[in-house]
């Protein structure tokens, strides 16, 4: 039997979770009767809580007394220390099956904590283990746990030797299938930003050495150097780049994000229904000073950031509108000037950003496409911001960081056009900003429905089971719109098989809300039919990935320096805004 225990941002303590396995008994009795099969938990998620050692020792006994297997485990972002890094490396170690996932950063974990766990996985000599469903397999079908441990308080260099001697095989990669060497898998896969530490607390001094006295802040610690991967295989400068994913808006999409409440009804991407989320707790930002935010949003990360972006060329787009309409002319002016507008708020909430792009006076990108853009009717303002859009997103070395929205069908109708010979386009995903309410209205995979229902409110009570961040808006978004526009630049761009694709996207949508009916279903077969549905939407959506990994390779073959002329400067807002 499959279940599923999520507890993210439930406020839990150990106190709390005394009363956790009682509670866990009675599920499972009343989902799989009182001689339970033996049971998978999928993922086991106790994230953003107020959980210590005690608190994860009694949610460890209980599954390995129960003998419940679990394959992804979330306790990222509570107070764990060295103990409940030991609980968590028993569970890996006498699990009944192999821990696949284990997520522990934003903790108070030490050297030791981190000595237990990898001395646990070496003894136990279970990984890399056997994957029987999708994923990256060296060739005799294995692969390493993924590992995230950073934001800890681990000075790995003081540990480097005692690593060497339980001759445990690591390497470090950017995602969970992103291990090396190619043909063997290692034990153990960390993200590359392990070495990424909030050395908040004592060191134990485990292998000798002199603990700094840095405090409260990141470092980075010296590289620890892996048994097996090719030095290649290893990000030398300290991690993935820190940069969050930026989501261009043109003037169209601004007149929508700006409507009045009346006809931004039960729609999440306006921007109140973003700054709703924001003051809620539900998006990943940067809260003014003097606003104090819920236990469960935690430390916001750069790369989990959305920041939108609206250039002066659509401010200047924006009012040359607003000379012909006085209600275009009246909303202008607040957006621009006023203290409350839209647009100042986001700013304060660190999700807007106004950039001057006086010096980008020539196309680059899509230089040749006027002709084109013209029949479509798109404007100038918009077909510079989109090649601006598109010169930003050359000088980032991440692929899938720029997002590019628009409330114009023929501007969507261009870029699929232009992207089966500008390459530029094939990594600047753009959308209709109607198409992505749609999405985050129907998925029940990623939290999109909650967050879609939390954008109606300005205040929350409770956590609402997800949070509007990068992440999020790659997997439901950024992934697909970049999968089709390669897909519509392929030679093959006629051939049927592109049809199974958006089936299969449609599929997906269709099962997460059909499968809750299903696992509450009283008939025999419930957990079977679960199953199943589980293993499906898993292959689908491995097909969905890879074909926006070939999205993004297609994507790496544009890489152009700014020409010059081309630069873009940040300036403050308010310059901008108030026309000065």
């Amino acid at each position: 039997g499959t279940l599923k225990v999520e507890h993210e941002g439930d406020g839990l303590t150990d106190a709390m979770l005394q009363e956790w396995g009682p509670w866990m008994d009675a599920q499972i009795e009343r989902k799989f009767g009182s001689d339970p099969p033996p049971l998978v938990a999928s993922t086991l998620n106790f994230s953003r809580n107020e959980i210590g050692d005690e608190g994860v020792r009694l949610v460890c006994e209980y599954l390995q007394a129960r003998e419940i297997s679990v394959q992804m485990v979330k306790f990222f972002k509570n107070s764990i220390g060295d103990a409940g890094a030991w609980a968590i490396g028993q569970l890996l170690a006498h699990a009944r099956e192999p821990v696949h996932e284990v997520h522990m950063s934003h903790n108070l974990i030490s050297e030791q904590g981190a000595l237990s766990i990898f001395e646990s996985i070496a003894r136990s000599k279970r990984y890399p283990y056997h994957l029987e469903r999708a994923g990256r397999r060296d060739s005799q079908g294995l692969t390493p746990v993924w590992l995230r441990m950073e934001y800890n308080c681990i000075r790995w260099a003081l540990i480097e030797g005692r690593l060497e001697q339980t001759q445990i095989r690591w390497c470090a990669a950017d995602s969970r299938d992103g291990w090396g060497p190619k043909d063997t898998s290692p034990m153990v896969c960390m993200h590359t930003l392990f070495r990424s530490q909030k050395l908040d607390g004592p060191s134990l001094g485990v292998g000798g050495g002199q603990a700094s006295s840095s405090r409260g802040r990141a470092v980075q610690s010296p590289a620890m150097q892996p048994v097996d991967p090719p030095e290649e295989e290893l990000d030398v400068d300290g991690g993935a780049e820190e940069v969050p994913m930026y989501m261009f808006l043109d003037a169209s999409a601004v007149r929508r994000f700006a409507a009045d409440k009346g006809s931004a009804k039960e729609r999440l991407f306006t921007f109140q229904g973003l700054l709703n989320l924001c003051q809620q707790g539900h998006m990943e930002c940067t809260p003014p000073n003097d606003v104090s935010m819920p236990q469960w949003l935690g430390p916001v990360e750069e790369r989990d950031r959305i920041v939108m972006v609206i250039t002066d060329t659509v401010l200047e787009e924006l009012a040359s509108i607003a000379e012909h309409s006085p209600n275009d002319r009246r909303q202008m002016e607040w957006l621009t000037k006023a203290p409350d507008s839209y647009l100042k708020r986001s700013h304060q909430w660190g999700i807007l950003e106004v950039l001057e792009t006086a010096a980008h006076t020539q196309l680059i990108k899509l230089a040749g496409w006027e002709q084109r853009a013209k029949e479509l009717r798109i404007s100038r303002w918009a077909l510079r911001n989109l090649d601006f859009a598109c010169l930003w997103d050359s000088q980032i070395d991440s692929p899938g960081k720029v997002l590019f929205v628009t409330g114009d069908d023929s501007l969507c109708t261009f870029a699929a056009e232009a992207a089966r010979t500008v390459d530029g386009l094939q990594r600047v995903a753009v959308a209709h900003v109607h198409k992505i309410d749609r999405v985050f209205a129907s998925d029940r995979e990623h939290g999109g429905h909650r967050l879609y229902e939390a954008a109606q409110r300005p205040k929350a009570n409770k956590f609402c089971g997800a949070c509007l961040s990068a992440q999020i808006m790659t997997s439901l978004v950024l992934e697909p719109a970049l999968a089709a526009a390669v897909a519509a630049a392929s030679p093959q761009a006629a051939d049927p098989s592109l049809d199974l694709l958006a089936a299969l996207q449609e599929a997906q949508t269709l099962l997460s809300e059909v499968r809750p009916v299903v696992e509450f279903s009283t008939h025999p077969d419930a957990a079977k039919w679960v199953e199943r549905v589980d293993r499906a939407r898993e292959r689908w959506q491995a097909t969905i990935v890879r074909h926006a990994q070939y999205a993004r390779a297609v994507g790496e073959r544009a890489r152009v320096r700014w020409p010059a002329g081309a630069g873009a400067a940040r300036v403050p807002i308010a310059r901008l805004l108030a026309g000065g």
